[in-house]
């Protein structure tokens, strides 16, 4: 870190004043006043608890029986219920055809639907439109995202297509007529127009694979175009997400081909993902940055920390391979802000966007950017939706755009989504689980990181 002593005293006060605004409020996942909120307290104190509640969770939607769910319940639950509390001891160890069997079954699938509505908008565009209109009345802008990761099949990618387009057309017909939806927040460029949304690429092609790099970027870049002319027509805005580093090559190629063609060259801050605990992410960020020069309108970049650690180092370790990504927490926080700073720098060729709950990082790049003499308008915030909305409206409320990454579709594709955000709260070293469950002195939570590797 090499932020001047004058910089990181304005971020030392700029960041106490936004925990002042938070205050005590907790987001609903981590308010022990609801059932997800017990979980969640749970989880955190039992590890044993924490790791097979996931695998439940992970194998749910495939049970079509209460006996089948109760079996899974007594196998995964049973031996840590004991330690926990008297409704769960009472509802494991039990009969598969059992009447208790039947109430466990209820239950657990009760709670797994309540902790996925706090993650997941609605079953598809139509029914996350009232959530949508709900964000737009508080001042937040969104990004939605059609949850499914992988297509086993060319019909499932196509269908995955078909979707992307569908959710075009409904929120093209209805968000732009909103009240809520006009003026539209700060003024702001990526605020252009209400409509936004975030594609995984390798849900559009069912072999999408390095080794197959070529066809891959062909197939997608023509997928992305169906969707870039589709958004396109109804003046909707694009991100590209990034995902693990196998595939993310054949993502920024396909993203660098789509919109440098002849069609695409004026279209709108098209957005692309950098990850932040990767170790060649300051390269994958210079070359957007070319790429965004080259093609001569401005691109939007989301930062990111990154959301696949735990499957990427396992996997390292599994085949003996270098890990792509700093095996410290507190590394990829100093490697964020090192490019925050390169992306507030840049900003006449790109729109920056920071994804991030973490008070510290936000506050890093509101303060550099405001000692850059870069207003509010020149980037915007990103937050995933249902995790940290006091932080959001904190950071709104100081003039800032806030967008929110929310996700779209059916509890079977979500559960892979679900999970990940499930082990992001509860992890040892999760921001929000330190902001609003174990209360942490802000002075901790505010300490600059160092490159630790």
């Amino acid at each position: 870190m090499n932020t001047s002593a004058t910089i990181e005293d304005k971020i030392q006060s700029f960041g106490r004043d936004v925990f002042v605004a938070i205050g005590e409020e907790r987001p609903s996942t981590f308010n022990k006043n609801f059932w997800t909120g017990k979980i969640m307290e749970w989880s955190m104190s039992q590890p044993e608890f924490k790791v097979n509640m996931f695998r439940l969770v992970d194998v749910l939607p495939s049970l079509r029986s209460s006996a089948a769910i109760a079996t899974h319940v007594n196998e995964y639950l049973s031996a840590a219920a004991a330690n926990i509390h008297g409704l769960v001891e009472w509802g494991v160890n039990l009969k598969p055809d059992s009447f208790r069997a039947m109430l466990t079954s209820a239950l657990v699938k009760k709670s797994v639907e309540q902790m996925a509505a706090q993650f997941i908008a609605g079953n598809d565009p139509h029914d996350a439109l009232k959530q949508l209109k709900r964000l737009r009345k508080t001042g937040l802008a969104f990004t939605a995202d059609l949850l499914g990761e992988f297509s086993v099949s060319e019909k499932e990618a196509r269908h995955y297509v078909q979707r992307y387009l569908d959710a075009l057309k409904v929120f093209g017909a209805e968000i732009p007529s909103w009240p809520e939806a006009k003026p539209l927040i700060n003024g702001h460029p990526g605020e252009q127009t209400p409509v936004c949304i975030s594609v995984k690429l390798s849900a559009l092609y069912s072999q999408c694979h390095y080794m197959n790099f070529e066809r891959s970027v062909t197939v997608l870049s023509e997928r992305l175009g169906e969707i870039a002319a589709e958004a396109q027509r109804v003046r909707a805005l694009i991100y590209v997400d990034a995902e693990d580093s196998a595939n993310n090559p054949i993502i920024y190629e396909t993203f660098k081909r789509v919109f440098s063609s002849a069609q695409f060259k004026d279209f709108p801050y098209p957005g692309i993902v950098v990850q932040a605990y990767a170790k060649a992410s300051a390269q994958v960020l210079d070359d957007m940055l070319a790429f965004a020069r080259k093609r001569g309108n401005p691109i939007a970049v989301r930062l990111v920390k990154g959301a696949y650690w735990d499957h990427e180092t396992i996997l390292s370790k599994q085949y003996n391979w270098p890990s792509p990504l700093f095996s410290k927490k507190e590394s990829s926080d100093a490697q964020y802000e090192l490019l925050s700073r390169t992306l507030i720098d840049a900003g006449d060729c790109v729109l920056p966007a920071f994804g991030s709950h973490n008070v510290r990082s936000l506050a890093h790049a509101c303060c550099y950017a405001a000692e850059r003499g870069r207003d509010a308008s020149r980037f915007e915030l990103q937050m995933l939706y249902g995790m940290a909305e006091p932080i959001a409206r904190a950071f709104s409320s100081r003039g800032f755009l806030v967008r929110l990454y929310v996700p779209l579709g059916q509890m079977l594709p979500g559960m892979g989504y679900l999970v990940r955000r499930l082990l992001e709260n509860t992890s040892n070293e999760s921001f929000l689980r330190h902001t609003f469950f174990d209360a942490q002195q802000v002075e901790e939570l505010l300490r600059a990181p160092k490159m630790l590797d």
